[in-house]
């Protein structure tokens, strides 16, 4: 594989992990304060699936905290920032190909909307984060996302959402435009999209909501102090999800949820200090996902 293949892969995955954290904040609601101001906890999990070329398997389950810090609003301004903790317990049946059995990232969101018009919104993100071992976490498992753009309200049911993103992530820096909408033809139904992103919700009843959607997930990992000669990789594993998801809503400030789906294009990759890198598939995998989502 040549050097310009991959640096195409590890723009690919840099932007694989971008989507996969900023696409709930932008896409699931129409404000900060609606969606992303809500306590969040879930648990989910995959099963070992085969590597492609190696004789090895990998599965695991994910514990995920998402809970606001701070929220204040003017007159036509808003500012708020939010935590997202998230523990993977992993497991690689082979040692040799990764000695990792627990992974842990930490992203703090900050995020800025202002009102120029009734028609017209700025908003801007701005996400540190690190993840890794934690064992002897470093410099280098620091990242950093940036997202900036307006959203233009055509009409009173539908919304156009223009910008660009900003990532330090995998490998090099990575700096992409971004085009999406949401559709609100009522209060029973919504439709958001952005490129490979969407999310579709339908009201079942004034209790029950239905969520069929697409998005990518994964996450990229600095590992510390576990390798021969300081030889520490860096860890990614990326994939789409496709999933279905009931929501019950027994009052106003309280949800809880229950997702099935399947990753697909699932891919693994570790990228050592010593300039070594390996990229394979990883097979395709059902998943599930249960939480519960209290709204201020």
């Amino acid at each position: 594989m040549d050097s310009n293949q991959l640096t195409y892969i590890n723009m690919n995955k840099t932007a694989l992990l971008l989507f996969a954290f900023v696409s709930p904040i932008v896409l699931c609601g129409q404000d900060f304060l609606s969606d992303s101001a809500a306590v969040k906890i879930s648990y989910g999990s995959t099963p070992d699936r085969k590597v492609e070329g190696q004789n090895v398997e990998i599965g695991g389950s994910q514990f995920e905290l998402m809970t606001p810090l701070y929220y204040q609003e003017g007159s036509n301004w808003s500012f708020g920032a939010g935590l997202r903790y998230q523990s993977t317990d992993i497991d690689v049946s082979n040692s040799a190909f990764l000695n990792e059995d627990q992974l842990h990232s930490l992203e703090l969101a900050l995020f800025l909307s202002k009102d120029y018009s009734d028609t017209l919104k700025g908003i801007a993100l701005f996400v540190p984060g690190m993840s890794g071992d934690f064992d002897a976490t470093g410099s280098d498992a620091m990242n950093y996302m940036a997202l900036a753009g307006v959203r233009w309200k055509q009409s009173e049911t539908f919304q156009w959402i223009f910008g660009a993103f900003y990532s330090t992530g995998f490998d090099d820096d990575m700096f992409l435009p971004a085009i999406g909408f949401m559709w609100e033809p009522s209060d029973q139904m919504d439709l958001a999209f952005a490129g490979p992103i969407i999310r579709y919700r339908y009201s079942l009843s004034d209790s029950i909501d239905w969520i069929l959607g697409g998005q990518f997930s994964g996450n990229r990992w600095k590992t510390e102090e576990q390798y021969a000669r300081g030889n520490d990789p860096e860890f990614a594993m990326t994939a789409y999800r496709l999933y279905t998801t009931l929501q019950w809503n027994p009052s106003e400030k309280h949800g809880v949820f229950a997702s099935i789906g399947a990753e697909v294009g699932r891919e693994v990759a570790l990228k050592y200090t010593n300039g070594v890198e390996s990229d394979r598939d990883l097979k395709s995998a059902p998943s599930f996902e249960i939480g519960y989502r209290y709204r201020f």
